[in-house]
């Protein structure tokens, strides 16, 4: 990799972390007038920090922010785990879990700050500084970026809590303890118009753009913003008489992308590429969060018997059993659905290759790193396995996102980039699949372009993974679509809100299918049971801003 680009992921992860002093009081060490005056300490990084409260969590160890552990797609290894307090009840207004009410409205907040006060910005001393026309050119994109984030942070608190409180301007502490939600409907609208009004103003990409700082908020993710959030404003959490005009909507934003990609320089990439140190670059990327190198994420997932492995979201059987084959596009639950005798059978197999990427299974050489890579032993009393405290509770370990060059020996550690998903060619093409689906009633319809089924065989097909294309309509389809989005965007947090906008948590969620491998290597399966309750479709509103502000109610349920 060139020089720049890493210089470029550096800079990408500074602007997830860089914390610009916003509270002006006397003890602060600057003042409002200062930060307007200077570019660099001042008005940037107080660009910055709003790009800091998109950073989420996701690597950070046992944090509530990965949230496979709480779908179908995994169990986390010990029972303490922060996440299970979403499968056993834990949560609640006064435990609300997640930090996407505060961090959202701290950032809008921040936003409508920036945009009311940039008039005073004042950098006439620095006119003969040989960076000031620079200064200048990226201070004209600076209200745009922002006015993305707002939107970013409205789909957020959208997709969350449903109806929230719309502000676009600063508010006193009085104003903000009065205000009413708004409509999740009219949330949507707020972000759809932003969206359409500020795109044509973002660079496609910052290559070209004065300090190539990649990272930043560009056009195409502006338009994947808009896709998603109509995709799930057409869902049926959001739109329950199935109103097919949002469906179109959504078909159009979706198609809009895909149509464009090529001349945006987006293309789908192999599976394997879109996580480890250079995924920063890949080039079905659309937006995501450089991090920079850290070995935190292997720690928590790397297995047990694996030094300072703590095993982590282990994956579930449930999520092998809807792997494919790739001979006839059978599924694994439909080849073997009872016990297996692993010693005269390998189920694994020719199964969907996306499986030998995301999961590790006993017999796999893990990690893959010289100095800790050893066979995995995931059958009772193996050496990765039970009775071992804090061992897979599934019967496999997760791969996806994990490096496995990373080291985490207690001398001689290794630590590699990471970089979190937020947009990706690929979900567009499943989104739009889902979208024109449900706009026509068809799988094969093509008044789109593409129809669903060639939609979700541009995935299928990519030279890497080479599956049974789909053929299905009707009911089938729903089911095998289902299916293949929890394949290809596994670990990367939409399961829990697919299943969420889909209302479908009592068929997906009460319940996990783990493995049981006996010391002789007889395979069974049993059930571990979770609690749902459909008012978790919605987050609670956090009970510290009921108490500070009566108007804003609960979310039913709560």
């Amino acid at each position: 990799m060139k020089l720049d680009k890493i210089c470029l992921f550096t800079l990408a992860c500074a602007m997830t972390v860089a914390c610009a002093d916003l509270n002006y009081t006397e003890e602060n060490t600057r003042d409002e007038d200062w930060s307007y005056e200077y570019y660099g300490e001042g008005i940037k990084n107080m660009v910055f920090d709003v790009y800091a409260q998109v950073y989420n969590q996701e690597f950070e160890s046992n944090s509530t922010s990965f949230l496979a552990g709480a779908t179908d797609e995994a169990v986390y290894a010990l029972e303490t785990g922060a996440i299970n307090s979403y499968t056993n009840g834990g949560w609640s207004p006064a435990n609300p879990f997640g930090t996407t009410w505060d961090k959202a409205y701290t950032a809008i907040s921040e936003i409508h700050m920036y945009l009311e006060k940039i008039h005073k910005a004042d950098l006439s001393e620095w006119e003969h500084n040989s960076e000031y026309k620079n200064w200048i050119q990226q201070m004209e994109l600076f209200p745009y970026e922002l006015r993305f984030l707002r939107a970013y942070f409205y789909f957020e608190l959208f997709k969350t809590y449903g109806d929230v409180p719309l502000v676009t301007t600063t508010l006193t502490n009085a104003q903000a303890n009065n205000v009413t939600r708004t409509p999740a409907a009219e949330i949507v609208k707020f972000i759809v118009d932003e969206i359409d009004e500020i795109a044509p103003h973002l660079p496609i990409s910052y290559a070209t753009e004065v300090g190539a700082e990649f990272g930043r908020a560009n056009r195409v993710a502006a338009y994947a913003l808009k896709a998603r959030t109509l995709l799930y404003a057409a869902s049926p959490l959001h739109n329950p008489t199935n109103d097919k005009a949002k469906w179109d909507e959504a078909a159009k934003a979706c198609a809009y992308i895909i149509d464009n990609a090529g001349s945006w320089g987006l293309k789908l990439s192999k599976y394997a590429d879109l996580w480890g140190e250079n995924a920063f670059f890949n080039s079905e990327l659309i937006w995501g969060i450089g991090r920079g190198p850290s070995n935190t994420f292997e720690m928590a997932h790397y297995p047990i018997g694996v030094e300072n492995g703590s095993s982590g979201n282990c994956p579930s059987q449930t999520l092998i059993n809807n792997y494919e084959y790739q001979d006839n596009g059978q599924t694994f639950a439909e080849r073997y659905p009872g016990s297996i005798d692993l010693n005269t059978v390998n189920p694994y197999e020719g199964l969907d290759p996306r499986f030998a990427l995301t999961v590790v299974k006993n017999g796999d050489e893990w990690p893959t790193n010289g100095s800790q890579k050893k066979v995995m032993e995931t059958f009772l009393g193996g050496f990765n396995a039970a009775p071992k405290y804090g061992a897979t509770p599934t019967g496999y370990y997760l791969r996806k996102y994990v490096d496995g060059a990373a080291v985490t020996t207690a001398d001689n550690q290794v630590t590699r980039r990471h970089t979190w998903i937020v947009f990706r060619l690929g979900e567009i093409y499943l989104d739009y699949a889902e979208a024109v689906y449900n706009a026509t009633g068809s799988a094969n319809d093509k008044t789109y372009g593409l129809s669903a089924n060639d939609a979700v065989n541009v995935l299928r097909t990519r030279g890497d993974i080479n599956m049974p294309k789909f053929t299905e309509d009707g009911v089938e389809w729903v089911e095998r679509y289902e299916r293949e989005r929890l394949v290809e965007l596994a670990f990367e947090n939409h399961r829990f809100w697919d299943v969420r906008r889909w209302k479908k948590g009592p068929q997906y969620f009460k319940s996990v299918e783990v493995a049981n491998i006996s010391s002789n290597l007889q395979l069974t399966r049993s059930t571990v049971q979770r609690q749902w309750d459909d008012k978790y479709y919605l987050y609670p509103i956090p009970q510290t801003e009921v108490k500070k502000n009566p108007a804003l109610g609960q979310n039913p349920g709560w």
